[in-house]
């Protein structure tokens, strides 16, 4: 007999081997153990027992859980919708039923919260959760290789809206791209690092309290003005489970201007070298593929496609 019931916190172990036979049922080494549960999920302020829904067989235990909210300073996917964080169910005979039981129910309660949409998995730039922990961070919504979480998200009524690709770089094999236009923009600008911390808001704060956080800025000489700004985070090292080696950041859009394309590379081909002073050995990045610029950016400084993935969402 199988049930349906909110988080508690006894469970943080049997979740941390669900999501292990979860993903490696598709090859992923993904892994989230104790610590960084607790750390990249259940620390955080806004985390709500019973927005996580777990399902427990009365004699295996625990076969599956669906966390699910929404993201109060949600820019691209709106206020109003819901957020379908991770769905993970250990394989078996009855994973497409348990998975059906625990997406409906989360489905459910998100109607009652009055909300009109949802988002899965993760909410590509407005994801809250489980930052450093899965491929992109939920930026990459449904992992392609991951079929089963897409025939239970697809049987659900989900339908793609958005097409997102990780993007790695191996600082080992980075050299910053110095052609004629380049030699300009060095010549006429300043990058210069200022602390993450006095940066943020409250809430970018609380999202990113696990990560060392820095920005960088670009100043262009002639007219001392910022004319762009990075993000970089990367999980700390004393968080186990976590991606610590890996540094990311996120591109804003921008219209496609070949002069500020070529600011972007110069800014992060600076953020690039310091991090490899600073001994980091990947950098990912998840853009929307669809986005020219951010795709010549990327191909610009060395980058390769790593993952593969896409945003559902449907109608409640």
């Amino acid at each position: 007999m199988r049930s349906i019931r909110s988080f508690l916190n006894i469970d943080t172990p049997s979740l941390a081997k669900i999501w292990f036979l979860h993903h490696q049922a598709y090859r992923s080494k993904s892994d989230c153990t104790v610590v960084a549960w607790d750390h990249a999920v259940l620390a955080k302020p806004f985390f709500k027992n019973d927005e996580f829904l777990i399902a427990e067989d009365s004699q295996e235990g625990i076969v599956g859980f669906a966390h699910f909210g929404r993201n109060p300073a949600a820019v691209g996917v709106g206020k109003d919708a819901g957020i379908l964080h991770r769905v993970c169910v250990r394989p078996g005979e009855d994973e497409d039923a348990i998975a059906q039981e625990l997406i409906a129910a989360c489905l459910e309660r998100m109607r009652g919260d009055c909300l009109q949409r949802c988002v899965g998995i993760g909410a590509y730039h407005d994801s809250i959760f489980y930052i450093g922990v899965a491929e992109g961070d939920g930026f990459l919504g449904v992992h392609s290789n991951d079929v089963r979480l897409l025939r239970w998200m697809q049987a659900e009524g989900f339908r793609p809206t958005r097409a997102t690709e990780c993007w790695e770089l191996v600082l080992a094999q980075f050299k910053p791209p110095m052609d004629r236009a380049q030699i300009g923009v060095h010549r006429n600008s300043i990058v210069s690092r200022i602390l993450g911390e006095a940066q943020s808001t409250w809430w970018h704060s609380v999202v990113f309290g696990h990560c060392d956080q820095a920005i960088y800025q670009l100043t262009t000489r002639s007219a001392p003005v910022t004319e762009l700004r990075v993000e970089i985070w990367t999980p700390e090292v004393f968080v186990p489970g976590v991606e610590s080696r890996i540094a990311r950041w996120i591109i804003p859009e921008f219209a496609s201007d070949q002069t500020l394309i070529e600011q972007w590379i110069c800014l992060l081909s600076e953020c690039l070298r310091l991090l490899q002073n600073e001994r980091k050995q990947l950098v990912h990045v998840v853009i929307d593929p669809n986005i020219a610029p951010h795709v010549q950016i990327l191909q610009r400084l060395g980058f390769k496609t790593k993952y593969h993935g896409m945003v559902l969402a449907r109608d409640l």
